[in-house]
């Protein structure tokens, strides 16, 4: 359980995903003009888990004192500031079940294998570009393209999974008509790396995860092999120095749908054999 307390005024229970700006669309409106509209946000991530994202706003958010530059995790008493606006982020973590109660009141989180596409993005050389830059403008940066890549990704059905510090992890359950709003998010991702911003990379790939147990972002945790396989590859794309890779599964799908470029065989560590790899 976790929330919001501002020195006045109601507690703001925090479940998923928390956005605090001036637009009255979101969960904390900060009715100043030295916030902006959407200024940042709260996520849940996994278990007792939560990170603060500035989303590129003008006059920065502060934890603790510090402008936030990248998403930062939160901990119980940490205090963010929105201009003249504090709150104080609360965290109640649950005490362990004792033995004797677990066979009666413990419930068992359900576990679904499903088919999904997966898609990581990270910004290139993050720390030494970033620290060339002042400190306002780093958040700004980060923040507006993490801002950015989050309304592609949910303009065309996805959603992100978790934030990375400096990148994040997005799916798509594998339904009809999945395989076009995943395009349509590459062709989106592939206009945003040719803008006046930070250079970053991003890859796909098609497979079976395990959903369920703990929430992430309001969404379901994604584990198995196939998720450390996308990260893998997210790792590969840097040292081929690549700012899009696809698998062989994903591209398969989408061949047909996008011009791509093969990229040859290469292995990943922790994965027997070579992998076919694609761009576009």
């Amino acid at each position: 359980m976790a929330w919001l307390e501002a020195a006045f005024g109601p507690q703001t229970p925090i479940r998923g995903t928390c956005s605090l700006g001036r637009s009255a669309s979101n969960h904390v409106v900060l009715a100043d003009d030295k916030v902006s509209r959407r200024h940042a946000m709260i996520n849940a991530q996994g278990q007792g888990e939560f990170w603060l994202v500035d989303l590129g706003s003008s006059n920065g958010t502060y934890l603790n004192g510090r402008r936030v530059g990248q998403p930062c995790r939160l901990n119980d008493k940490d205090v963010i500031e929105i201009a003249n606006h504090a709150y104080t982020f609360r965290l109640h973590q649950r005490a362990p079940q004792r033995q004797s109660d677990q066979t009666t009141a413990k419930t068992i989180p359900e576990i679904r294998s499903v088919h999904c596409w997966l898609l990581v993005a990270d910004l290139e050389n993050s720390t030494h570009f970033l620290q060339g830059l002042p400190p306002d403008q780093v958040a700004r940066f980060t923040g507006r393209w993490l801002a950015a890549c989050k309304q592609v990704v949910e303009d065309h059905d996805g959603a992100i999974n978790k934030f990375l510090g400096d990148g994040f992890f997005a799916y798509w359950p594998a339904r009809d008509g999945a395989a076009g709003s995943v395009v349509r998010t590459l062709t989106a991702l592939r206009h945003l790396q040719t803008l006046d911003g930070p250079r970053f990379r991003f890859v796909l790939h098609l497979g079976k995860v395990f959903a369920g147990g703990e929430a992430s972002l309001g969404e379901e945790s994604l584990m198995g092999s196939e998720v450390h396989f996308v990260f893998r590859m997210e790792k590969l794309a840097g040292t081929l120095g690549l700012g899009c890779l696809l698998s062989d599964p994903a591209h398969a799908e989408i061949r047909a749908l996008l011009p791509t470029a093969e990229q040859g065989r290469h292995p990943l560590p922790g994965f027997d054999g070579e992998f076919a790899f694609f761009t576009l």
